[in-house]
Order: structure tokens, then C-alpha cells, then sequence
């Protein structure tokens, strides 16, 4: 479904949400991450068109977010806490029954919301994704939301007109191919949740063929 883009960004705010997490120290997401060298050539290549108009702390990998899945509960974690054991396997059951997804995404325009900018999908590919999304995310998070799979560069810092931000980035990627990205994987990432744009770190996968879940070392949750 199509949106109008906002007339302008929001920077974002450089501190730990403490109101938010209330004391949760990970926050749960099911993402693609998507396997092409070029990928990080290009995300790179379109923050660099932006400058300092982006955030210089986003440390996230490439990916694709599925599904946000909330702040993890470990063992008695704090009550704020709603992703736990029971939660993955009501996700991984779903799974097991949901359409498949395209085993290569191709990257390709770019677009923004309020708060961040992204690399956009072919319309064929992202149309793919919003029966696996359903899956886990049976109602809307908030009236009008709509799922839009895409690549996030990362987060604005300054508050500036939207306009001069959509064509700096059609104008930095102009001529530039779909890029094809393999994606056989669905994950289940972390992040720590006083650092929002800090790194993911890997729970666990369900591989397309099998829609078998494997836990890795490590993980904080177990089915």
C-alpha cells in the first residue's frame, strides 16, 4: 500500500529509553538478513550522499525486519517483558504454516519515513513478505500502519525537509540495478535496548525448506 512520505525527518534522540525497556535488557525482532557483498556497498554509498543529516551511531547490519517481537523475557525478567519461550513457540508454530518466502530479495529505490531512510524492495518481492508478516503480526500495531519491507540506512539527526532528502537519495542511486540478495533464512535477532540503533545479535533460524527452528549457542531463548 502506498503512503504519502512526511514533510519532514526527526532526529533521534541519543539516550537510553529507560521509560520504554523499564529495566529489559534485549528486545526481540524476526529479520532477513540479506547475503550480497554489494549490499553494504550500497548502503554505504547512499549515508555517505546524506552526511550528517544521519546519525553517525547506527551499527545495525543489513536486513530486512519481519516482525518486531517485543522485550525479551529471561527467566523472571522484568514485568515490562513480553517476548518469552511461550511467545517463540506460538511464532515457530505459525511459521511452520505461513507461504513461503522469496529465497532471493532484490534491493532496489529508496524511500523514508519520519525517523529513518531506506533502500526499498522490487514491488513483487516486498508483496511476498506481508503473508509471513501476517503470520506473526496478526492486527495492525496502530490505526493506518502498514507493513513496508525495506533496508533502513539509518537515523536522522537533524530535523530537515523531507523533500531534499528523497531526491539526494533517487539522485545518489540513480542508474544502479536491482541488487539480488539471498535470504533462505528467517532469523530471530536481539538488540540491547539501551543502545536502539546498536548492533543485532543472532538467537536463532527457520531455514525456508525445512521450517526447522535451531537455537544458537548462546541464545537467550529455547523452544
Amino acid at each position: 500500500m502506498p503512503f504519502d512520505p512526511p514533510v519532514f525527518t526527526q532526529a533521534c534522540e541519543d539516550r537510553d529509553f529507560t521509560e520504554w525497556h523499564q529495566g529489559c535488557a534485549w528486545c526481540a525482532v524476526w529479520v532477513l538478513w540479506l547475503r550480497a557483498p554489494a549490499l553494504a556497498q550500497r548502503v554505504q554509498r547512499a549515508r555517505q550522499a546524506l552526511g550528517p543529516r544521519l546519525w553517525p551511531g547506527y551499527a545495525r547490519q543489513p536486513h530486512v525486519t519481519v516482525a518486531y517481537r517485543g522485550l525479551m523475557a529471561q527467566g523472571a525478567g522484568p514485568a515490562a517483558a513480553t517476548f518469552g519461550v511461550a511467545q517463540l513457540r506460538a511464532d515457530i508454530a505459525s511459521l511452520q504454516h505461513a507461504p513461503a518466502w522469496p529465497r532471493v530479495l532484490r534491493v532496489q529505490g529508496s524511500g523514508s519515513f519520519t525517523t529513518v531512510p531506506y533502500l526499498g524492495l522490487d514491488p513483487a518481492d516486498a508483496a511476498a513478505l506481508q503473508p509471513l508478516h501476517q503470520a506473526l503480526v496478526s492486527e495492525p500495531p496502530a490505526p493506518a500502519w502498514h507493513y513496508v519491507p525495506h533496508v533502513t540506512l539509518g537515523h536522522y539527526a537533524q530535523s530537515v525537509p523531507m523533500a531534499p532528502i528523497l531526491h539526494t537519495l533517487q539522485a545518489a542511486l540513480a542508474g544502479l540495478a536491482p541488487l539480488a540478495c539471498a535470504a533462505p533464512q528467517l532469523w530471530l535477532v536481539r538488540y540491547r535496548t539501551h543502545a536502539i540503533a546498536g548492533p543485532l545479535v543472532a538467537e536463532g533460524c527457520l531455514d525456508l525448506a525445512t521450517r526447522r527452528y535451531t537455537a544458537l549457542p548462546g541464545a537467550l531463548l529455547r523452544p
